[in-house]
């Protein structure tokens, strides 16, 4: 696969729009934003373009002070899976952002191990949920 950085959003967009592909967000957390788009090249040959954007400073910050790490872990087979996950719920009151946090981190989980592992929201439990400005990982 062929990998093309580029340095603005504006970039990103008008290589994908060059080869009639969507851009999409792949990842997330308190200081940056990536973005993706793929193609597959006249020749033939896969290409991924990647732009990431790193949030200004102060945002970032506020940003952090939002930002939950939850800890999930599911039997697979005669093991047991552990996944974390640094997620920024929505919610009024600190039990709905805790429980808000709980069922991002499970949906995220599901959809990126599902396949590898057998994690599904129904058999993930959270074993910890904690502010990122107090996590001691």
């Amino acid at each position: 696969m062929k990998a093309v950085v580029v340095h603005d959003r504006a970039e990103i967009e008008a290589w994908a729009r060059s080869r009639g592909v969507a851009v999409r967000q792949v990842d997330e957390d308190w200081e940056s934003i990536t973005y993706e788009a793929e193609a597959v090249e006249p020749d033939g040959t896969r290409a991924r373009c990647r732009y990431r954007y790193p949030i200004p400073r102060p945002a970032a910050l506020r940003r952090l002070a939002r930002t939950y790490v939850v800890g999930m872990v599911h039997d697979a087979g005669r093991a047991r899976c552990h996944h974390v996950r640094r997620v920024i719920p929505v919610g009024a009151t600190e039990d709905e952002l805790r429980r808000n946090a709980v069922l991002v981190a499970s949906a995220l989980i599901d959809l990126q191990r599902h396949e590898r592992c057998g994690a599904s929201v129904v058999t993930l439990t959270a074993y910890t949920v904690v502010s990122a400005l107090e996590w001691k990982g």
